[in-house]
Formats: structure tokens, C-alpha cells, sequence
């Protein structure tokens, strides 16, 4: 079905055609954020199951982006059709329940495996496998999404499927890039028989015609898109395909689960706003105010978003001899306005008085944090995430769980929070350390916000602020 491109209204710009016809037996592709590496994959997997009639399985890392390729996946298949004026009827149906263990973070996984039938018999098969157990028995060509960002680097996934490619089948691997520690890095970097390596850097990709948007799905050029990330190491990583070293958790999960079990009793609150609903007014204040007498202080941290991202205020009842430093209450917000999420700051600050905060200044959060250090000049301030501010709040992060100066709410009902602070990812010694941001199995529209939320409460602490708004024990 080599012409489908070209007579149907998908129009695949030249990187995305040369994936869409190629076919090797391994195929890997490396592509910039927004290149489209999913949708090219779903439209070539889709083509060649109506073609041959053979199955596909898309594998991912979580029900959500196994549902986001289906949804991709059926709308290639219902253009197609009409392109190509097929008999048959295109249907869609779900398995039964299904576990999938996650070993590494002992959480078991209710996924469900949805089904594409195809005219012809042809099927295509979206599901979520994190342990590559979820994978094992499978029949099939097969489609890995983000592979870089696979559970131990993908090698156990990579024994399970490998068999798969003696016997006839097709593999895609399709990833940013991430640590060279990974399966992904590993084909793509040595290929070898059968395999084919495509790099799609972001100037290929706008070169090619190509279109990014902001987070509002506005066009952007490339200069203000990386402005407006803010983040030179991320950038290299996820627009440039610059590998990373090595890369294990900035903090062990063993030492998450211990800042668990001894914070389970601690008085704790989660206030989660979408679209300005959700909060109460007051009701923040009084929870914080009940324990404020044994601490003295509130320190806060503002992982600032607007629109695409997770906005996280993550606050800290201060540690004294007898109290040790503890979540007091989280706040999420999804695309909330900035004068409610700096309402709650103020909030939040009256309730306690001498409490002190930093918050994300870069890009849109600028603003909003001259605003508060304006009304605070003494209590808040502003960071900007440049290379070296995001080194220092690792070492911090890092540093805090080590000794057991941060302790967090019950793994049983919020095990989500130790998940983001765990997907912040660590290359070098403190000396030298750069930190990247994997996916929260558990809340996945958070991009570490959470875990920067902590670090800049954690920064809070220890800001040598001005004296008579300085709290010591």
C-alpha cells in the first residue's frame, strides 16, 4: 500500500515517509519531541496488518499512552479505508483485565489490552507493558514506544520479543533518546544485519516541514521553543537526540519507602484543581494551621505551570528538635490561572506567619514570583532552572532523603509523590551532576513537577534569609 501517503489526506513529511516504507527487520527510530515518531508508526503498522493481515502489538509504558496510540491507530485505519475503498468493517474490542507488575516500585497494574480489527483479519493490538512478563507469548510484529524509557534499560523486554524477529516478524523501536544504558542506545548506536537507524533531530524535523507548537498548540519557532523550555540539558536530550551516560534514580527507592513509614502518621493533605475548580477557600489554612504551633514555619515550593504541565506546591512543616521536616499538604493544579495559584500561595503564607517559599521563575513563572517576592521581599524568591540551579536542587534533593530530613505521606494512598521523586534521574557525581526527568508511572502527566516542587521547599529551608524573618529551633 506504498501510495497511501500520497492519495489519502495523511500527509507524512519526508523523514516520517522513509520510516513509513521502511522495512527492515529491526527498525529503530530516534526522533525529536513532536516529530511524530508515534503517529508514522501507527500509520506503517496499520498499512501493513490490512496489507498482510498479520498482527501487530504496540507496547508502552502505561494504559494512557497505550490508549493515546489505539485512538491514533483508528483514526490511520478509518482514512485508509475510505482511501482505499475497502470491504469490511473496522471494530475495536478490549481484553479482560489484565495485571502488570512493576518489581522495581512493587505496584501492580490493572491494563487492559485494546484491539484494532481490521478488514481482512489484519489486527492491531495497544497495551501497556511495563514487565516484560505482560509481553512474553505474544505472536507478532511489534511496535516499542519510547523503549529508551523501559523499565531496566529494556533488556529484559529485548530477550522476551528478540525470539519473535527469528520467525519472521518485525520490530520498531521508537524513543528520544536517554542514558546510554539502555537497549534503545544500544541499537541505535552499533545497528548491525537488518536493522535500520533513523536520527530526526529537530532541524531535521522543521527543515523536513515540520511545525512545532507551544503549549497551547499555537506555531512556534525553534529559537522560542527552546526559550521557552528553559532547560539546556533536557533541550540536548529530547529536541537534539543527545544521549545521556549513564543514569540511575537520584534517590533509591529504598530510602522513598523509609521517608514513607516514618511519615505515615504525620498530618497530611492533597488539594488537586482543574480549570480553577476544586478549592476552598480557607479550608488549606485551617489544615496547616493545627500543627503550625510544633514547627514554627512553612517552607514552600512552586513548580510553576499553566496550561500543559502539572503546577505543584509542595509544602513543608519545618523541622525542629522534636519534628522532624514533613509534607504538610500538596497542592496540584491543572490548567490554573495564575492569580489563583498565586491566591493560595497568600493564603498558605498568612495562615503561618514567617513562613518562607522559592519558587520556579523561568519562562512563565517569572511573573508570578516577582509578584510574591514584591509582597515578601524577605520570605520568597524566585530561581531560575539554569544548569547549575537545577545541580543545586539535586544535591539538595538528594541529600535530604540520604539523612532523613524529608519524610512523606503514606505509600498506601499516595505512593504517587515517591514515584515522581524517584523518575528524577541522575548522571555523575555530585560534583559534576546532571539531572534528566523519566516518566511517573503513577501520575503521568507529571514531568518531575512534583519532585522539583520538593527541591525548591527543600532550598527554602536552607535560604539564609533576612534576619527577623529567619527561623532557627
Amino acid at each position: 500500500m506504498e501510495k497511501t501517503p500520497a492519495q489519502s489526506v495523511i500527509e507524512l513529511l519526508a523523514y516520517q515517509r522513509e520510516s513509513f516504507r521502511d522495512r527492515s527487520w529491526i527498525t529503530v527510530d530516534c526522533w525529536s519531541r513532536q516529530a511524530g515518531k508515534d503517529f508514522t508508526s501507527s500509520c506503517a503498522a496499520v498499512d501493513r496488518s490490512m496489507e498482510d493481515h498479520r498482527a501487530w502489538y504496540i507496547i508502552a509504558t502505561t494504559q494512557g499512552q497505550a490508549d493515546e496510540t489505539h485512538d491514533k491507530c483508528r483514526f490511520v485505519a478509518d482514512v485508509f479505508k475510505q482511501t482505499y475503498r475497502l470491504s469490511g468493517r473496522i471494530t475495536g474490542s478490549d481484553s479482560a483485565e489484565y495485571v502488570d507488575y512493576d518489581p522495581e516500585i512493587d505496584e501492580a497494574f490493572k491494563c487492559v489490552a485494546r484491539t484494532l480489527h481490521l478488514p481482512g483479519g489484519g489486527k492491531v493490538i495497544s497495551m501497556p507493558g511495563r514487565n516484560a512478563d505482560s509481553v512474553a507469548g505474544k505472536t507478532g510484529n511489534i511496535i516499542l514506544t519510547e523503549f529508551a524509557l523501559f523499565a531496566g534499560g529494556g533488556y529484559n523486554h529485548w530477550r522476551v520479543i528478540f525470539p519473535l524477529t527469528t520467525r519472521g516478524y518485525f520490530v520498531r523501536a521508537i524513543s528520544t533518546p536517554r542514558g546510554k544504558n539502555t537497549k534503545f542506545s544500544e541499537l541505535r548506536n552499533k545497528g548491525g544485519r537488518g536493522v535500520s537507524v533513523r536520527n530526526v533531530d529537530v532541524y531535521r524535523a522543521v527543515a523536513d516541514g515540520l511545525q512545532l507548537k507551544d503549549p497551547n498548540g499555537s506555531p512556534i519557532s525553534i529559537e522560542d521553543l527552546r526559550d521557552l523550555y528553559g532547560d539546556p540539558v533536557g533541550w540536548e536530550r529530547e529536541y537534539e537526540l543527545k544521549e545521556s551516560g549513564d543514569l540511575e534514580a537520584l534517590v533509591k527507592w529504598a530510602q522513598l519507602t523509609a521517608a514513607s513509614s516514618e511519615g505515615d502518621a504525620r498530618p497530611f493533605k492533597l488539594v488537586e484543581i482543574s480549570d480553577d475548580s476544586g478549592y476552598a477557600a480557607g479550608e488549606l489554612a485551617a489544615h496547616l494551621k493545627a500543627v503550625a504551633a510544633a514547627c514554627g514555619r512553612l517552607e514552600i515550593g512552586w513548580d510553576v505551570a499553566r496550561h500543559s504541565h502539572l503546577s505543584s506546591l509542595w509544602i513543608n512543616y519545618a523541622a525542629t528538635p522534636t519534628w522532624p521536616r514533613s509534607l504538610a499538604a500538596l497542592v496540584l493544579m491543572r490548567r490554573t490561572t495564575f492569580a489563583l495559584q498565586r491566591d493560595i500561595i497568600r493564603e498558605v503564607f498568612a495562615s503561618v506567619p514567617g513562613s518562607v517559599g522559592i519558587g520556579d521563575s523561568t519562562g512563565l513563572g517569572m511573573d508570578s514570583n516577582e509578584t510574591l517576592s514584591h509582597l515578601w521581599p524577605n520570605r520568597w524568591s524566585g530561581l531560575n532552572f539554569t544548569g547549575a540551579a537545577k545541580r543545586d536542587l539535586g544535591s539538595v534533593l538528594m541529600t535530604a532523603y540520604d539523612d532523613g530530613g524529608q519524610l512523606l505521606p503514606s505509600m498506601d494512598r499516595y505512593k504517587f509523590i515517591a514515584t515522581d521523586v524517584y523518575a528524577v534521574q541522575k548522571e555523575g557525581d555530585a560534583s559534576n551532576l546532571k539531572l534528566s526527568e523519566s516518566e511517573n508511572p503513577l501520575l503521568r502527566e507529571s514531568h518531575c513537577d512534583i519532585a522539583y516542587s520538593n527541591a525548591l521547599a527543600l532550598k527554602a529551608a536552607q535560604t539564609p534569609w533576612q534576619r527577623g524573618h529567619l527561623w532557627t529551633a
